[in-house]
């Protein structure tokens, strides 16, 4: 017996029904919040960085570009060394 199809059916049109044009709206919306974030968080790093005098601030915005909060909290968590060779630094000078 041959069962003649007439509609071709594709994994994915589950979805697009389930949700319609809304998931595309909230992916859009997503891609720019995601965006929009990690820019902040990059010109955090940087200025930051900057402030305090690391030499390698614009590693600093390369990782708040591509880890985004991953990347803030490694930040969080390496400052206060860059701030500990700076002091043992100018204790050597004095």
């Amino acid at each position: 017996m041959t069962v003649l199809q007439t509609y071709e059916f594709h994994m994915m049109d589950g979805w697009f029904n389930l949700f319609g044009i809304y998931g595309w709206i909230f992916m859009i919306v997503g891609m720019v919040t995601y965006i929009g974030l990690s820019l902040i968080i990059a010109y955090y790093l940087h200025k930051d960085a900057l402030r305090r005098g690391i030499k390698n601030s614009e590693f600093w915005l390369v990782i708040g570009l591509i880890l985004n909060l991953l990347g803030l909290v490694i930040y969080l968590l390496v400052r206060n060394s860059y701030n500990q060779e700076t002091e043992f630094k100018s204790r050597e000078k004095i």
